[in-house]
């Protein structure tokens, strides 16, 4: 059995990143695409590059070595987070912005499958968790469902992100009448949100956003 990789779906301030800090940062390393502060209080203390939990890294190819080392070398990470993702495909488009024709969609697409392929690949007791931005779809001015969101169409006609994952969960926010707001993901499709799971993984369509009780779910599953 190889390694799981979860994607995490929502746009920001929807409860990704701080479902970080329910995780063992012993066990845990952190890949941080954007670059940018994590969003619990000690996060900088629990992770960074003196404790060998923590890089800062946007470029794909790089992303898949430092996936594989970290299997073959350092066999008590058990967890691996690929911070802000989207921004892999994102700061490459502005990198090659003045790149005529289409092969830079194509090289785009062919190193994100690679990294896909990568994290499903490595120790079948590690879980890579894929938080991303959500993209709407829309048709007639309508929001009729979400993606992942990629670098554009031209990526979009090449590869289906959602086809490489393990589970795909939605981040979802209901406010209450008193201004305070509950915080979940969503394991299956629900109100357009098309979320996925293996079917009897999840017994709730929302659970907690704690990234440990994935873990510990996909574990019971699959062992």
């Amino acid at each position: 059995m190889a390694s799981k990789l979860v994607g995490i779906v929502g746009a920001t301030g929807t409860g990704k990143s701080s479902s970080i800090k329910h995780l063992n940062p012993e066990e845990t390393y952190i890949i941080n695409v954007a670059k940018k502060e994590l969003p619990f209080k000690g996060s900088e203390k629990l992770y960074n590059v003196e404790n060998k939990n923590y890089k800062e890294v946007d470029d794909a190819n790089e992303i898949s070595r430092l996936l594989k080392t970290i299997s073959d070398k350092a066999p008590h990470i058990k967890n691996i987070i690929i911070e802000d993702s989207n921004y892999i495909m994102g700061f490459n488009i502005v990198a090659k912005a003045t790149e005529i024709g289409f092969t830079k969609f194509s090289v785009m697409a062919r190193d994100m499958v690679d990294l896909f392929r990568t994290a499903r690949q490595l120790r079948d007791d590690i879980t890579v968790f894929y938080l991303t931005h959500p993209e709407e779809i829309m048709d007639g001015g309508d929001v009729i469902g979400y993606k992942i969101k990629t670098a554009g169409k031209l990526i979009d006609n090449q590869v289906l992100l959602e086809g490489l994952l393990t589970v795909c969960l939605y981040t979802n926010v209901e406010e209450t009448k008193d201004g305070s707001a509950t915080y979940s993901f969503v394991t299956n499709r629900y109100k357009k949100m098309p979320a996925k799971s293996p079917a009897g993984m999840f017994n709730d369509v929302k659970i907690p956003n704690d990234l440990q009780l994935v873990v510990n779910t996909l574990n019971e599953y699959y062992n």
